[in-house]
């Protein structure tokens, strides 16, 4: 057997996606919020000298995006007159751009577009993490079902900067159409969560909830903590000595434990300068019997660009060379930077359409009325690629009739109905969990008699569907659930 080796030339032909900076900056731009979109914008104000603010504009006689599109007054955003051609003729392909690059990840981007930029320490630098993000990660260490999850997000988002959640249980009932009790499991888990006291309703609880991890049930803690708040704060102490029949000295030794726990339970995460607080990217009214959605632009910048960077091109001689070519390369990257905002909003804008469109019920009648709804449901409702789909939607918040939610809130999985619709799997769990609740404890429903009883619903699902739904609620066997 000849195991010699061959030395010798040969040609191969292949074909790999290359991302280039004008790539990247479409991927980039879509992919930010409306805080980071504003923060970029900044850094190309300072950077790109043909970009400018167009104070001009207000943000109550804006025009739709088709409408800018065809405006061509000088020196506005919509202007592109140094090339003589509308924004759109740039050439450009964005659904090639964007459907293709599902495997890239755009870590670092330059507002001048240059691959020269030097890292520095402070890029790598991770984010002091807020509360909400704290509390959030703790959601999956419990015992939740998924319309649980979905509810103690909604809840977490509700939670005020010092960590108290100042919505009643019956408010929170009433805007999502469920049962008061569900709420109320949710906030008890929620104030189960590190830090201790978060999610109280008032000082008096949080107080509580502390003391009772600290192990004071039943004890003179709790008492005065229960009924005798507004004495300590008005040092009244001879007025808790009073009524409870304990001594000074026992008072003042408990008024030093109280006054040891957190009051605000929240202090120690981002607050006030460092405060990442949520902007909805969209606003979705409820107009007569229409849900109208509409981006939200009031925070972001109007940008136009400097007209006069376009008159000095054409007053360079042949000498001036580098300037030229200087200011042509500022001139193509503004008008890039321009396009691929209009594009943002465009895509997000009818993102959005196609989810309002399919989860009206939920917007009607509230969470259990929410369907199913996957990435590629939405990108054949808008026409663009799945990949596409969740770019605009991560990160990004939609302020409803029914609240703020993160439009990924509404993308869920699906079960069949008898009719050939889908229902949502969270709306199902939740039937579950209602039939379960209402049964006869001393003969409670089989698994079996549970399809028998969704069938009548009009939701087709095996016996050992609701089995499995049954245990992610936490919900036992029937066996296990007889009281004799």
């Amino acid at each position: 057997m000849d195991t010699s080796m061959n030395l010798g030339l040969t040609q191969r032909l292949s074909q790999t996606l290359k991302m280039t900076p004008e790539m990247q900056l479409a991927i980039k731009i879509l992919q930010l919020n409306s805080a980071e979109l504003k923060s970029q914008i900044q850094e190309v104000l300072e950077s790109n000298p043909v970009v400018e603010l167009d104070e001009s504009t207000s943000s109550s006689n804006e025009l739709p995006l088709d409408k800018i599109e065809e405006t061509q007054s000088d020196g506005t955003i919509a202007s592109v007159e140094f090339k003589e051609a509308n924004r759109n003729d740039y050439g450009v392909d964005w659904q090639k751009y964007i459907e293709d690059s599902d495997s890239n990840e755009i870590k670092n981007y330059s507002s001048n577009y240059s691959d020269d930029t030097e890292n520095s320490y402070e890029n790598f630098v991770s984010k002091k993490i807020t509360l909400r993000e704290h509390l959030t990660k703790q959601i999956s260490e419990v015992n939740l079902s998924p319309t649980e999850q979905k509810i103690a997000e909604y809840m977490i988002g509700l939670i005020d900067n010092n960590g108290y959640l100042r919505i009643s249980n019956q408010q929170i009932a009433e805007l999502l159409k469920i049962d008061e009790y569900i709420v109320k499991k949710v906030r008890s888990i929620i104030q189960t969560m590190d830090p201790t006291g978060v999610g109280a309703y008032d000082l008096k609880e949080c107080l509580l909830i502390q003391a009772k991890d600290e192990g004071y049930e039943d004890d003179i803690v709790i008492k005065i903590i229960s009924n005798h708040l507004e004495d300590i704060a008005q040092n009244k102490l001879n007025n808790i000595v009073k009524a409870t029949g304990y001594k000074l000295e026992e008072i003042r030794d408990v008024i030093d434990t109280i006054k040891s726990f957190e009051p605000r339970p929240g202090a120690s995460f981002p607050t006030t300068e460092e405060q990442v607080f949520i902007t909805p990217e969209v606003f979705i009214e409820k107009i007569d019997d229409e849900y109208i959605v509409t981006v939200n632009e009031s925070d972001i910048p109007q940008l136009k660009i400097n007209t006069a960077y376009k008159d000095a091109l054409k007053k360079l001689n042949k000498t001036e060379k580098a300037t030229g070519d200087f200011i042509r390369s500022r001139l193509e990257s503004a008008r890039s930077f321009l396009k691929y905002i209009d594009k943002r909003k465009e895509t997000i804008l009818n993102v959005t359409k196609a989810i309002c469109e399919i989860q009206r019920d939920f917007f009607d009648y509230g969470i259990l009325h929410l369907k199913p709804l996957t990435l590629q449901d939405v990108a054949m409702m808008a026409g663009i690629h799945e990949s596409t789909v969740s770019r605009a939607t991560n990160g990004k918040y939609a302020q409803t009739p029914r609240g703020i939610f993160e439009l990924k809130f509404f993308f869920s999985g699906a079960a069949k109905s008898q009719i050939g619709d889908d229902v949502s799997t969270i709306a199902v769990k939740q039937r579950i969990s209602d039939i379960i609740k209402n049964e006869n404890p001393a003969k409670p429903l089989s698994d079996s008699s549970i399809v028998n009883m969704l069938a009548k619903d009009g939701i087709d699902v095996a016996r050992r569907t609701v089995a499995k739904y049954r245990i992610e609620l936490n919900i036992p066997s029937s066996s296990a659930r007889r009281k004799k």
